[in-house]
């Protein structure tokens, strides 16, 4: 009798495990997802471009910059490369058009990383080779009047890191604001998969 019971036992544990390991797998992290809509499958890499960077200053209405007028022209052909391999790794290069044809082709490289609820995305830039990078502690964007005229030169506070507003295979929207002694600046990056 007492071995009957070990054996039902036994058995009515076996069943037990076998229903818990049919279980659905559990759900992976947002981190997870949105990295690779944003850099491919693991060990691959995906590029994008800029098509609409918006800045709004305090006490002032949402101003797009023109990225089809000739100072802002380099921005709108620069590709933007995140790799999904170990050290996640970050890359911008210039396009056809640059501001100075002798500028380097690289802009900025450095590593991307993801919160893991998939609110933020933190792009740590460690080198610096031109001017117009977007993420770099050196990046800034001028200030333009309705004319497409440049009055001033904003730099937002840098590391930022990056509200994910939406990401998706095909797009991605940023957003960052920049304390200044002014009060609060928002910039919004707008992209789209290349």
């Amino acid at each position: 009798m007492h071995m009957k019971k070990i054996l039902s036992t036994f058995c009515l544990l076996a069943v037990v495990l076998v229903f818990n390991s049919c279980k659905d797998d559990p759900e992976p992290w947002q981190a997870e997802v949105l990295g690779k809509f944003l850099a491919g499958e693991k060990d691959q890499s995906k590029t994008w471009k800029l098509i609409d960077l918006t800045f709004q200053h305090p006490g002032e209405g949402a101003q797009s910059l023109p990225l089809t007028n000739a100072g802002y022209a380099p921005f709108a052909d620069n590709i933007y490369t995140f790799s999904n391999n170990d050290s996640q790794d970050y890359e911008s290069t210039e396009g056809a058009s640059k501001y100075d044809p002798t500028d380097p082709n690289s802009i900025e490289k450095g590593n991307w990383s993801i919160s893991l609820e998939g609110l933020f995305i933190n792009i740590s830039v460690d080198e610096t080779l031109g001017y117009n990078g977007l993420f770099s502690p050196d990046a800034f964007f001028a200030v333009t009047d309705q004319d497409g005229n440049i009055v001033g030169v904003s730099r937002p506070t840098y590391p930022y890191p990056w509200l994910v507003v939406s990401l998706t295979a095909e797009s991605m929207v940023l957003e960052a604001n920049a304390n200044s002694g002014n009060g609060t600046s928002k910039y919004t990056l707008t992209f789209s998969a290349n």
